[in-house]
């Protein structure tokens, strides 16, 4: 899916921001929405006619869920909250973006037509108006409890330029950021939320430069701070929220709280990047075989298999 707004990006480049902000968790206190919705708006006017785009970590208005299994009493609580952050605070926000320079990315939970289910979504505010809503599609084993996967590539055109939208565990599969550069992308934005692990923080390390390089676009990666407390456990979310350019370039990195990063985003990195290897000119569909042929099925026994 693509949205087109006014093709008003500088010429030179985006200037862009990241604001690294902690989160209430809502399914402990659904009052934290009204919270959060006012520090988003709050960090956001900080910069908001000085950058082209800030964008916030995943899930910013809600919160993460709770992460100790399957609580149904708690996704009731969230479907609450998810409908009040699509009825009220998404127009809220996107009101604050009218007569501003920057366009925002936030992350919220948006109920479906279902009851109770939800997706894990991200929006692109600009002008006053919600330019794009992108729906995750790759959800980890504690996610699939509370919600339900997107199925559809979001890029949409904003002031920062061609914007292609993920969220968290996308960044680890190559084919959507490669999905966003085929439809254009200048920036790809994967909002997350990751915990201070040794593996996850080397993904937060790698996979926003291995990203950069391989689908020769800008890269936001943006996590969360803060703590979360799983079966009875404190964790925190280790931040390092990064801004890559299509160079493979670290442009800015984040620290362990809160933060406002920036940094600039220059148009030439975008050329410079295909000037070493013309990728998407060399790529082999045709060579690919059905490598998009369904999903991965994990049965031991397989018919015809023999025996």
């Amino acid at each position: 899916m693509t949205l087109t707004a006014e093709a008003d990006a500088p010429v030179a480049g985006a200037q862009v921001a990241v604001a690294q902000i902690s989160a209430i968790q809502c399914w402990s206190d659904p009052s934290g929405l009204e919270v959060n919705t006012a520090k988003v708006q709050d960090w956001y006017g900080k910069v908001a006619d000085s950058t082209d785009l800030v964008v916030f970590p995943e899930l910013t208005l809600s919160g993460y869920i709770p992460l100790k299994g399957y609580d149904q009493n708690k996704k009731r609580i969230l479907s609450e909250v998810a409908d009040r952050a699509a009825g009220k605070s998404l127009p809220e926000l996107a009101k604050a973006t009218k007569g501003r320079r920057a366009a925002m990315v936030v992350g919220f939970m948006e109920p479906t037509s279902m009851r109770h289910e939800m997706y894990n979504s991200v929006a692109l505010l600009q002008d006053g108006a919600i330019l794009g809503v992108y729906r995750k599609m790759h959800l980890p084993v504690e996610e699939n409890h509370y919600f339900v996967p997107g199925d559809e590539t979001v890029v949409v055109d904003c002031r920062a330029g061609r914007v292609g939208l993920t969220i968290c565990y996308d960044i680890v599969f190559p084919e959507s950021a490669r999905m966003a550069a085929l439809q254009g992308a200048e920036i790809v934005i994967a909002t997350s939320n990751w915990l201070a692990i040794q593996d996850l923080q080397r993904l937060g390390e790698v996979l926003p430069v291995a990203r950069a390089l391989e689908q020769q676009c800008h890269v936001i990666f943006v996590n969360g701070v803060g703590q979360f407390e799983i079966r009875g456990r404190v964790w925190d979310l280790y931040g390092a929220s990064t801004i890559v350019s299509a160079k493979g370039e670290v442009v800015a990195k984040a620290g362990n709280g809160e933060e406002l990063l920036q940094g600039f985003l220059p148009r030439s990195a975008l050329a410079d990047a295909a000037n070493v290897f013309p990728l998407m000119r060399d790529r082999r569909p045709d060579a690919y075989g059905d490598i998009a042929g369904g999903r991965t099925r994990f049965a031991k026994v397989k018919p015809g298999t023999p025996v």
